[in-house]
């Protein structure tokens, strides 16, 4: 039987386990990913200076370094194992819903970014960094959990 096929209790039956198993499998390519992302952004000189309160001209910055970074890549893989757990739970196409969520998430993330102070290749940077999260977590949590 394919996972698509599966009915939904069975689906419902994923253990917490397996779910925290694939989060962070997810938690650990969006890290690697924007850890990559952000060294090549260093090494290249493209700053990624942003706004760490409400947008406006005197809203505090700061340069984006790992620590912010490892967390803004795992805290999306906890919520979005949380999310994935309910939505198998309530529906028998709660992947194929979860899939959505992710998509509309993933593209709203990217709505903050044109209003950071941050040059084409920072918004680049920043945008791709979006993606790496966006994908390796509902990839890990689609694919094995």
């Amino acid at each position: 039987m394919t996972r698509n096929s599966l009915s939904p209790s069975a689906e419902s039956r994923t253990s917490f386990g397996t779910i925290a198993q694939a989060a962070a499998l997810g938690a650990g390519i969006a890290v690697v990913g924007n850890l990559a992302l952000l060294l090549i952004a260093n090494l290249l000189s493209i700053p990624l200076t942003v706004m760490t309160g409400p947008p406006g001209p005197d809203a505090p910055v700061t340069t984006l370094g790992p620590a912010p970074v490892i967390v803004s890549s795992v805290l999306p893989a906890l919520v979005g194992a949380l999310i994935y757990r309910l939505l198998t739970k309530i529906s028998a196409k709660g992947r194929q819903i979860f899939i959505a969520v992710a998509v509309v998430v993933f593209l709203v993330s990217l709505l903050p970014i044109s209003a950071q102070p941050l040059t084409p290749a920072g918004m680049a940077i920043l945008a791709l960094m979006h993606l790496v999260a966006a994908a390796g977590i509902t990839w890990a949590l689609v694919s094995r959990a």
